[in-house]
Order: structure tokens, then sequence, then C-alpha cells
């Protein structure tokens, strides 16, 4: 494998960016049980279902603002781009070299296992298993991806001299445990304060990072590089042998454990009442409208401490001369780590066996304004905010989600900014239990270019309040009861 062809993958498995991860189609929903807490978990305090049972969920994302897919090639739902030419000379991938940005990537995987919600009266209770993949990298500039683009055979930046400055790159794969508690604390007429918390057991199943807060280099010609400075970190622990790459068992199924929490409250203006009266059986319970609802949570405060087959190797004013980089083929992990070891006169040693990676912690503000109908109307802000050295980046996001929320049917439509740069349009579909859904469905199109993209999907069931199956059943909503029949929300 040439460097071009290393740049390649790096850029594609490493740089392209999740979270994503937000799948803005179900988290905001009030038949989405469980997985509202992703974005508050104060929102199972009140929930249309008093029991929520998900099988399984999944979402993937991934989007940067340098590598993209032109229109032209996108071949899905061709037939609404009539102006595109797919020319055999076109390539898969172009880059915004002359735009002089600088990199920003993310990805994201999640898969939450089967999970449970249990909502009585003004308390909700859940509790779920998520397997999780972040991956932010931040601060390389225009010119380096240039190189990774090219190859270093890119001769219009030959001889010159560069610099790379607080470049950083985390990625993380880990599962967690989760605890969820919510309560309504306190209700005042039509207006209802709910707090929640979510605690989190984090076992990481493997991570890395490349920090560089300073470097320069030159690229003299398609087989020569230097480089005067380069002040840095490499740390990695993976369940791999690092001799072949091959995945091995020696250390089980965690690397290293940590914790987290997530952190919500929500206030209600209700419509009909407070909703909240006693209950023999948990499907008598009621649910009271609102008008609009305000919520703000900070997520994923944590991190994980990765220990088991971890290296840590730092940089300090390393300079290196490499001709013949062109021909570098480290066939491994082991490889690779040696041989910029000796290029850079380190130690092939490493400096440390321990390090930590913090997880996306973010802030969110969210409000949904409801009017009489079967619409629902949020707009939601997501602001990353980084505790920790090493924290992966959580993308910022503003989105205006409206959506049609029945019982047996739903429909949304968010529309996001994404990092204050690109707009996005999405679609999620409910029908009965299963959902499906995009927050980027305008990249598939052929309309805009593709930077990126998500998909996720979850399959769940669940019980609505109102409705028993033996027996009557009798809620007080104002001066309306209902018996043998679930009620129209």
């Amino acid at each position: 494998m040439g460097m071009r062809s290393i740049f390649i993958v790096l850029i594609v498995l490493i740089s392209l960016s999740t979270k994503a991860q937000e799948m803005w189609g179900i988290v905001n929903s009030n038949y989405g049980g469980i997985n509202t807490t992703y974005i508050n978990p104060a929102g199972i305090a009140d929930q249309k279902v008093w029991l929520d049972i998900n099988f399984i969920t999944i979402d993937a994302f991934v989007e940067n603002n340098s590598l993209y897919i032109p229109k032209e090639e996108i071949y899905f739902l061709e037939p609404l781009s009539p102006a595109a030419d797919y020319g055999e000379t076109a390539p898969i991938f172009k880059d915004a070299y002359d735009r002089e940005r600088t990199l920003k990537g993310n990805t994201s995987a999640l898969i939450e296992f089967p999970s449970v919600m249990l909502n009585l009266g003004n308390q909700g209770f859940g509790l779920k298993m998520t397997t999780r993949q972040a991956t932010s990298l931040r601060g390389v500039e225009f010119h380096s991806t240039k190189f990774m683009y090219e190859g270093l055979d890119y001769e219009p930046q030959h001889n010159e001299y560069y610099e790379l400055r607080n470049m950083r790159t985390s990625a993380l794969a880990w599962t967690e445990i989760a605890f969820s508690y919510a309560r309504t604390f306190r209700q005042v007429s039509d207006r209802h304060y709910s707090f929640g918390v979510t605690i989190k057991k984090i076992q990481g199943m493997g991570g890395a990072i490349i920090n560089v807060p300073f470097a320069n280099y030159i690229v003299y010609n398609d087989s020569t590089m230097a480089t005067e400075e380069l002040d840095g970190q490499l740390a990695y622990s993976m369940p791999l042998d690092y001799t072949n790459n091959e995945y091995t068992s020696n250390y089980g199924y965690s690397l290293g454990n940590g914790w987290a929490i997530d952190l919500g409250f929500l206030f209600q203006k209700k419509r009909d009442g407070n909703g909240l009266v006693k209950f023999k059986r948990p499907c008598e319970q009621g649910w009271s409208s609102y008008k609009y609802k305000i919520g703000i949570s900070l997520l994923d405060l944590g991190y994980t401490s990765l220990k088991d087959n971890a290296y840590v190797f730092d940089f300090d004013n390393a300079q290196t001369y490499w001709p013949g980089i062109n021909r570098w083929n480290p066939d491994n992990i082991a490889e690779m780590t040696s041989d910029i070891n000796y290029r850079y006169d380190h130690s092939q040693n490493a400096d440390a066996s321990k390090f930590n990676i913090g997880l996306p912690t973010a802030v969110s503000l969210q409000y949904e304004w409801h009017p009489p109908s079967y619409w629902f109307f949020n707009l939601t802000y997501i602001h990353p905010t980084p505790v920790f050295e090493n924290s992966i980046r959580r993308p910022m996001q503003l989105v205006f989600a409206p959506r049609y929320e029945k019982r047996r049917f739903e429909i949304s439509f968010p529309v996001s900014i994404y990092e204050w740069s690109r707009g996005r349009v999405g679609v999620a579909v409910r029908f009965l239990n299963l959902t499906i859904g995009t927050d980027y469905f305008s990249s598939w199109t052929g309309f805009v270019d593709m930077y990126g993209s998500d998909i996720y999907l979850s399959w769940k069931t669940n019980f609505a309040k109102g409705f028993c199956k033996r027996g009557d059943s009798h809620f007080h909503r104002n001066k309306r009861y209902y018996g043998k029949m679930c009620p129209r929300f």
C-alpha cells in the first residue's frame, strides 16, 4: 500500500464524520420511550406509553467538511436530478481544497440492545445496554488534507513550509450499561416540572488518540518529507495482536472502565390539567397533553480509562528527514509504530501504558410547541462542551423538527444546520412499532454534494396509557373519562 492509499484510508476511516447520532425522528417522540433519554433523561417522566420495550435500535452517521461525493455521482433518486451528468471520467471523491477549509470530521455508530422503560404516575425508570462508537477530528489544515487526497506527488505544494496547530483526533468504542430515573417533582395547576438522570457504567472496547499541538513539515518531492519540529502524542488500546492486526480475546470484552452521567430538566405547560391521578394498574394511567415544553440537558459527561494493551508515545520537538517515504508500507500496527519511533528518534519503549478518552459531552436546549392537533414542532440546539483533554468533540447542531404523531403512525421532517456550515433535511417514519429514518435524506437526492449521511432504525413494542385489554380502564382528564378504549392522543 503506497502513501496515497494510506492517506485515503486514514481520511475515510478516521476523519469522516457521527452523532449524530441524534436520531431526531425518534428521540423527540412522545412514543419514544427509553430512546428519549438520548436527548433528555427527564423525558421518561411523562410519556404516552407506560411500558416501552426496545428490541433493537441501530444508528450510523458519518460527515466531514473536506472530502465529498459530487452530486453528479449520486445515483439514488436519479430521476429527481435531470441535470446530473454521470460521466465515466468523474472521480468518485473530490476535495474542497480551493475553499481552504480546516478539516472537521466525526463518525458515530450505535447499537442499543433489548432495553426497557417503565412509567408509573410521576416517575419513570429505564434500563438499557448500548454499544457505541465515536470519532472526532479537528485541526487538519487544507494543505495536509490535499496530500491525503492527492498523495505526496502533488507538485504545487512541493518545497513549501507548512504548519499544523492544535490537530486533535480521538476515537473510542465502548459499551455502556445505563440506568435512568426521572420524576415530576412539582405540579402547580397546569405547570409541570421534571428532572431526570442517567448513570452509565462504561466499558472501553478500544480507542486511539493523535494530538499534535504543533508541527511543521516540507514535502520536497513525491518521495521525501522533512519535519523540523513535532510536538504530539500517539496512544492506542485495541483488542488486537499488534504484530499481525488480528483480534485477540486475551483482554476479554473490556480494555478499561469509566463512568458517565446525563442530567436533564423539563418544564411543561399542560393543556388538559395535570393528568396524574391514582390508579390500580399501570395501564389505567392518563396522559395530559401540553401546549409547549422547554428542556435543558447535559449529555455524556464522563470518560473511560484504557489500560489494557495500551501504548502512549510522546514526541517533544521531534525532527526527521524521511527519504523514500512513498515506499513506506507497514504490515501491522507494531511495525508502523516502530518505524515512526525510529524516524523521529524516539525510544521503542512506550512512555505510558494508560490514557483517558472523554465521551462526546454536550449541552442541549429543547423547545416544543404543540397546537391543538396531531402536529408537534420541535426546536433543539446541541452545543459541544468537551471536558477532558482527549474528549471526543460532538458536532454542533441546530434542528427544527416538525412531526405528525399518532398511536400507530408518525412522520417527522427534521431540518438541521450542522456545524454552522451546512443545511440538512431528513425524514423518519414510524408505522406501529418500527421506525426508519435519516436526518440527512437530502444527501441522497442528487441535489447537493454528499459530505456524509446517516441512517437509523428502531424496533420495539410499547403499551399506551389509558388502555387495558381486560376490564374497564378509567382515568381522569378534566371531565372526560375513557373506558375500554384508547384515548385519542
